[in-house]
């Protein structure tokens, strides 16, 4: 960051900041900055929380315990665990790879001991909740069903004050493999008696097209990104969805294939299922990640209107021929289907 310039400003007067180190500051990794960190979760990426820090309760499957403390675990809104490594200042050479074998541990996390290491966390910060409200501050905060799929593959995000070109080279070639992988940098600054820090992302840079104005039909998504297809549901995929769907999801289906061509109430679905609010949520967030990943589309088994039938709600509804596969699909008789 040495081409950034700082002033502090006083109507025409403008005072230049002195670059300087956290340590120089007399700031220390624990005690101020992960604590900064604590207290702005967003420098690890826009709407992260932070579920623990400094985990260090790491067991093998034959009762090896390891001791190495990660510094800040976070959950996004996507429902992925953010691993976090601060370095006060340069980050060492070997920074990715000890990031990378806690977000290798941390992959290992189910959802109730995710909820009673964050109530434990809470705990020591002098907020008292039990697990099942840990668990539902967790649920809550996801856009998306936290499940097996979302916990496996966490985010990585290293904080320090600068990286060796060892570093960023290797979250390049990480990121280019599919590692969810943020470099992202501080710098200290004393004006006076008064200590600023700044705070930017290093890598990833952002795309070219986010600094260009270009003719509207040539506005196109990235390549890395494609949209998914709305596709025409058959037979075979509503068997195959019968054997996966639970839940909220389930409940959609069968209160809407009863009633073909009629919206159908969230809040009845909800009923059915006997989910809570924040829980169907969840539940129908899975839905959406299981069509993409499983039946390559991005359209639903059934639509959705909101308000459609009433104020104040989604509701939900089926078309007579997909009623009759539904209905086909859950018969005793649908393994002979083809």
């Amino acid at each position: 960051m040495s081409d950034e310039i700082v002033f502090e400003v006083s109507e025409s007067k403008a005072t230049r900041a002195q670059t300087i180190s956290l340590e120089e500051a007399g700031l220390r990794e624990r005690a101020h900055l992960q604590e900064w960190v604590v207290a702005n979760p967003d420098v690890l990426g826009e709407g992260v929380m932070v579920v623990t820090i400094e985990y260090g309760q790491w067991v093998s499957s034959t009762g090896l315990v390891e001791r190495d403390r990660l510094d800040v675990l976070g959950l996004g809104t996507d429902g992925r665990l953010v691993v976090a490594e601060l370095k006060r200042g340069a980050a060492p050479e070997t920074v990715e790879m000890q990031a990378l074998k806690y977000a290798a541990m941390a992959s290992r996390f189910d959802l109730d001991r995710l909820a009673e290491v964050h109530a434990a966390f809470l705990a020591s910060r002098g907020e008292t909740v039990s697990d099942s409200e840990a668990l539902e501050r967790l649920n809550n905060h996801s856009q998306f069903a936290i499940d097996a799929e979302t916990l496996r593959s966490p985010k990585v995000v290293l904080l320090a004050a600068s990286f060796p070109h060892t570093v960023t080279s290797t979250a390049v070639w990480l990121s280019e493999m599919g590692v969810d992988i943020s470099l992202v940098q501080f710098q200290a600054y004393r004006v006076g008696d008064r200590v600023l820090v700044s705070v930017s992302t290093l890598y990833p840079v952002p795309d070219i097209e986010e600094f260009t104005v270009a003719p509207t039909r040539s506005t196109r998504r990235s390549a890395a990104k494609p949209e998914l297809p709305e596709v025409e549901w058959t037979q075979a995929d509503y068997i195959r969805l019968a054997a996966i769907v639970k839940n909220t999801s389930l409940a959609a289906l069968d209160l809407c294939s009863t009633s073909p061509g009629e919206w159908v109430a969230l809040r009845d679905i909800e009923a059915r299922a006997e989910r809570t609010r924040y829980e169907a949520r969840g539940d129908l967030a899975g839905l959406t990640m299981m069509v993409k990943h499983r039946f390559d589309r991005s359209n639903w088994p059934f639509t959705i209107g909101w308000e459609a039938g009433g104020p104040g709600q989604a509701w939900y509804r089926m078309t007579e021929p997909q009623a009759a596969m539904w209905e086909n699909a859950t018969s005793p008789a649908s393994s002979d289907v083809e």
